[in-house]
């Protein structure tokens, strides 16, 4: 067993988020599949919300305190600058993906229906403001990945799978993306969706 575990399910964006700060920092993780809203997951998460990671005894909750767990807890690349300045544009994407990405692409783009115009608009909108603030490097923040890249790339992988239009022209998104599809760590998070609903 690992001495990592997270447990919830890789449809999630804030699950995948989890995997692939692992990943990226070289840390062995098993991936537990949750009883979701259970009387055990209530005893992990008092709101019943994934990711939860479990080390060494303890466990971790929300994914702004996962990520930095990983980060901070084991050896291997930083995912955080050193600097003030590059901290607190880290934290405004951070803050972007959770607020804006989160609520108006992932929660209301359907899975199961193709999105009606004013979800797609809604979902389009804050799509097109990523795009206008990404400059074109490789990384968010220019030449390093951090967890700025991990928060918002599982959000645009959800966005695609569900309805590929969403990113047509959004040529930042794109290039960006691209990049980050070519990581190990989004490689290796990837999941095909009939697969899991069937498991």
């Amino acid at each position: 067993m690992a001495d990592v575990r997270i447990h919830g399910f890789l449809l999630s964006t804030w699950v995948r988020t989890a995997c692939m700060t692992c990943v990226e920092k070289g840390v062995d993780y098993e991936l537990v599949p949750l009883n979701r809203g259970s009387a055990e997951h209530a005893t992990m998460h008092p709101f019943t919300r994934m990711p939860v990671l479990e080390h060494d005894g303890r466990f971790v909750i929300e994914a702004l305190a996962v990520v930095g767990y990983i980060d901070e807890a084991f050896d291997g690349p930083a995912l955080q600058p050193d600097d003030v300045d590059g901290r607190t544009r880290m934290r405004e994407w951070l803050s972007f993906s959770a607020d804006y990405v989160y609520r108006e692409v992932v929660r209301t783009v359907p899975r199961d229906r193709t999105p009606t115009e004013e979800e797609f608009q809604t979902a389009r909108a804050v799509l097109e403001r990523v795009d206008a603030r990404l400059d074109g490097q490789p990384f968010i923040l220019d030449d390093r990945i951090t967890l700025a890249d991990l928060y918002l790339a599982p959000q645009v992988s959800n966005a695609r799978e569900k309805a590929p239009e969403l990113l047509e022209s959004l040529n930042a998104v794109d290039r960006w993306a691209a990049g980050m599809a070519e990581r190990e760590s989004f490689k290796r998070t990837s999941y095909d969706v009939a697969a899991l609903r069937r498991g």
